[in-house]
């Protein structure tokens, strides 16, 4: 979690002195997308396989300090386990088109095992981003990639990753 945290805390750096970086995007949108849920494998847990995941998520238009955006989403796994989720995240864009986008996000939820990876405990936080291209009428389609970990809270902590594609729909 930790390179996580520095990856977010120097894009929020780059965020704060360039004004060119930050998406003027000014609508909510939600997010649809479905991918693998624990694609990398850890340690010789029992239950360390990979599974189908869908993901909703919705991003609210306001701002704090004219950048970060509070989201809430929740990730559900074809072997039944759950994470609800609030957070933080931001648009960033890159290249004279405005249209790609990195959006770096932070957040922290609640986690049932079902018959998944076992994280060690119900408070897990999930850090990671978005690679998207957001068309001229602001739907963006991309990929996201992210990890949870309790953060040293459980009494184990194996962290799980994974590779969400998305379909961001605006709305006002």
């Amino acid at each position: 979690m930790r390179n996580y945290l520095g990856i977010f805390i120097i894009m929020l750096f780059l965020t704060l002195f360039s004004n060119d970086l930050i998406a003027r995007d000014n609508k909510n949108r939600i997010a649809v997308g479905g991918g693998i849920y624990n694609f990398m494998k850890h340690g010789s847990d029992n239950f360390n396989q990979s599974s189908i995941a869908y993901n909703f998520e919705y991003f609210s238009k306001k701002k704090a300090f004219g950048f970060i955006k509070p989201l809430l989403g929740f990730l559900g796994t074809t072997e039944n386990a759950f994470y609800g989720y609030f957070g933080l995240s931001t648009d960033l864009y890159f290249f004279d088109c405005k249209c790609f986008l990195l959006s770096p996000s932070l957040a922290v939820g609640g986690y049932e095992d079902g018959d998944q990876i076992r994280l060690g405990h119900t408070i897990e936080f999930r850090s990671g981003g978005d690679i998207s291209y957001r068309f001229k009428n602001n739907v963006r389609v991309g990929v996201g990639i992210f990890h949870i970990s309790n953060a040293g809270l459980g009494y184990r902590n194996p962290g799980s990753e994974q590779i969400i594609f998305k379909y961001h729909i605006p709305f006002n």
